[in-house]
């Protein structure tokens, strides 16, 4: 990158005009701190002594160049202030302009953090962070963005159709940031649209992803797990498409364990097949969604936080309600990060099936 000089902010020549008429006899110069010249009243005359004056300019202290007076005059000490004038003239008009570039960039990162703000304000309203009425379960979320907006979003809604089953979607682009929050803005409408008009959680991914490869101009994908939940017997069907595996924890106390079944991310390939996989969640068993977020997060030292950490959390918690085991997730991921900048935006979804009542 080209270096830019402290003069080069300001117009030298118009300041040197006045000096004008008395060239060649009189030559004044401003110069940078290295003696080159960067504006001249005239040409010298070869023939003019090289008596002269020199006088700094600076700004907030900082030497960044001269004016110098060269040449032979009867008002030598007229000129020598008109010098020294000139040289704090400038100096004074380069503070002027630093200043004012200083106040807009101020005011510009202000209007980027109100802006960044009502973003994050927008996206919160993209996710469900509070579940629809689901009678006989306990759901809770947590979400919490990297940055000021992020590339997660879930949905928990119920669908439009016989029994009225609840859908479920917990998604990450890849990457984090304003370009990761974009895609995941005009990724979200189709994913809902896709689930309201499909059979099942497969082919509304599969939708979508033949939608993201046909329009999209990015270097980001998603990974997405699309669930459908049917209330009265707890049977879950889900299609995964390169996310995190489930957490399937059992309410008779056995140990929690991973359901695995997965394909390819969406937005790579326009061919896309996803298995369907299927769980039953029997009174007191819970199901725990998340974004690598968790697993990923990072301690001060570099050391991931991984599954195990996360297996822990929940088992920690797992006699409590869906909130208890969110919460304890979120609160171990925090104290494991310390101040660390956190790796990813970060999503926790539980469901848990209400045990019944004696």
């Amino acid at each position: 990158m080209e270096h830019v000089h402290p003069l080069d902010d300001i117009r030298l020549e118009p300041l040197l005009a006045p000096f004008a008429t008395l060239a060649p006899r009189v030559v004044v110069t401003i110069e940078d701190v290295d003696g080159a010249v960067l504006a001249s009243s005239g040409a010298p005359d070869v023939d003019a002594a090289s008596d002269g004056s020199t006088h700094a300019i600076d700004v907030a202290g900082t030497l960044v160049g001269r004016v110098v007076v060269r040449g032979t005059s009867p008002d030598a000490p007229l000129l020598a202030a008109a010098g020294a004038t000139l040289a704090r003239a400038i100096g004074a008009l380069l503070e002027h302009v630093a200043n004012e570039r200083h106040e807009a960039a101020g005011a510009a990162a202000r209007r980027i953090e109100s802006e960044l703000a009502h973003g994050r304000r927008l996206q919160r309203s993209f996710v469900s962070l509070v579940a629809p009425e689901t009678p006989g379960y306990d759901i809770a979320s947590h979400y919490e963005a990297a940055r000021e907006v992020g590339g997660d979003f879930f949905d928990l809604f119920r669908l439009r159709r016989r029994g009225r089953p609840l859908s479920v979607v917990i998604a990450d682009v890849t990457g984090k940031g304003i370009a990761a929050a974009l895609l995941m803005a005009f990724s979200r409408p189709l994913l809902h649209a896709a689930i309201d008009h499909t059979k099942g959680p497969g082919e509304a991914l599969t939708r979508t992803n033949l939608i993201l490869v046909e329009e999209r101009r990015s270097s980001l994908f998603i990974t997405a797990l699309v669930a459908r939940l049917d209330l009265p017997t707890g049977h879950l069907r889900f299609a995964n498409a390169g996310h995190e595996p489930p957490i399937f924890v059992p309410g008779d106390g056995s140990p929690a364990t991973l359901v695995l079944g997965s394909g390819p991310l969406i937005g790579a390939f326009a061919d896309l097949v996803l298995p369907e996989c299927a769980v039953d969640l029997r009174p007191g068993d819970m199901l725990v969604l998340y974004t690598d977020g968790v697993t990923d997060a990072r301690s001060p030292s570099g050391e991931r936080f991984e599954e195990g950490r996360l297996f822990a959390a929940i088992a920690a918690s797992r006699d409590g309600s869906a909130g208890d085991v969110v919460q304890a997730i979120a609160g171990a991921v925090a104290v494991f990060a310390g101040r660390a900048e956190p790796a990813d935006d970060i999503t926790i979804v539980a469901i848990r099936r209400l045990p019944l009542r004696p």
